[in-house]
């Protein structure tokens, strides 16, 4: 699946946020600047801020309809007074951008990962925003496959599953 890099990248921090502990400044930094966010390593208040915005990114994980996941992520928008604007830089051609007027670095993830998850649901890929279906595993994920399939986080949890249900299959014989 080919989504927009830019766009789609906040969607992809959103599950990154959704699956961190947050414990750590650092940690949460060195996992930001591994999306290009500029300044990423947060104050302790903004760790805290963004803390609680995880919170609410979590739940547009969740298996919901389209609609429902469409509302938690309006509420999303108008929350992190995400503010498309065109910009043009290092000899780009115009393009979004997606940051509140006045923001610290949690006001900018907060808009970046709001236009981020709008983006993908505006396009009609709300059903690749997911959960790992193996029981005792709750990654988030964005799912990127050719057919949008992906039912779990991983490979190893892909098999886990599967090699238990051989297993049931198997003693039922």
């Amino acid at each position: 699946m080919q989504f927009n890099t830019y766009t789609s990248s906040g969607a992809h921090i959103a599950a990154a946020l959704v699956n961190d502990p947050m414990t750590e400044v650092a940690a949460l930094g060195a996992l930001l600047a591994g999306f290009d966010v500029e300044e990423p390593v947060p104050g302790a208040a903004e760790l805290a801020d963004l803390r609680d915005w995880t919170a609410r990114l979590r739940s547009v994980f969740e298996p919901l309809a389209e609609a429902d996941r469409a509302e938690l992520v309006n509420d999303l928008l108008v929350e992190s007074d995400c503010r498309p604007r065109l910009i043009t830089h290092d000899g780009l051609p115009h393009h979004l951008h997606y940051r509140p007027l006045a923001g610290d670095l949690a006001a900018r993830v907060k808009a970046f990962t709001a236009a981020g998850l709008a983006y993908l649901i505006a396009e009609g890929w709300a059903s690749r925003l997911g959960r790992c279906q193996r029981e005792g595993c709750a990654v988030a994920f964005v799912d990127t496959s050719r057919n949008g399939t992906r039912r779990f986080c991983s490979v190893r949890c892909a098999n886990q599953v599967n090699v238990s249900n051989h297993r049931v299959r198997r003693r039922a014989r």
